[in-house]
């Protein structure tokens, strides 16, 4: 078998193989690209209106506080924890957020859901799960594969030396311009 044939095998092979990989690592990348106009993971199905007193000692405004707060509320939503972030209280709950404005008290709770296949893919992306990382690295390894055997295997007035360096050099400088400016 010569060496083109087999380059061409690998190819297809690894590309059928991991197809449904590249197309959720590609969906929830452009997602993952836009999450500061949108949560690409979540979606807010509720929100709650709030309004508490909130103590004008700081030391005072702690998880209990908060848990407190939230029964005289009628709100069963069992509290994670609260941090102060970007001038405001952050309460964290298990499939809820709330962020409350420490001068007036007033704030919102948003319970969200996690959006379907979507939110999986996104996961599965920022995913730090020790075997997920051995297998993406390597998926990331038989993407090298398929980008360099597809370089490799066109040839004529289509392949790399007539054509394919002009692409692959331009495919290199536009990221590299990015890269450059970020």
């Amino acid at each position: 078998m010569n060496w083109n044939l087999k380059l061409r095998n690998w190819h297809r092979d690894f590309s059928y193989f991991y197809v449904g990989l590249l197309i959720a690592f590609s969906v929830s990348g452009i997602a993952l690209n836009h999450r500061h106009s949108w949560d690409p993971r979540d979606y807010v199905y509720e929100t709650i209106k709030l309004k508490l007193d909130i103590p004008k000692d700081r030391d005072a405004v702690t998880d209990e506080f908060f848990r407190q707060s939230l029964i005289n509320n009628n709100i069963d939503l069992k509290l994670r924890g609260s941090t102060w972030r970007r001038g405001g209280y952050n309460l964290y709950f298990d499939g809820a957020y709330a962020f409350i404005n420490p001068s007036t008290g007033e704030g919102e709770i948003e319970r969200f859901k996690i959006r379907p296949v979507l939110g999986q893919m996104v996961d599965l992306h920022k995913s730090s799960n020790d075997l997920w990382i051995w297998y993406s690295d390597i998926f990331a390894i038989s993407v090298l594969l398929i980008c360099i055997t597809g370089l490799i295997i066109a040839k004529g007035k289509n392949g790399f030396k007539k054509r394919g360096w002009k692409l692959a050099l331009l495919g290199i400088i536009i990221p590299s311009v990015f890269w450059f400016f970020l």
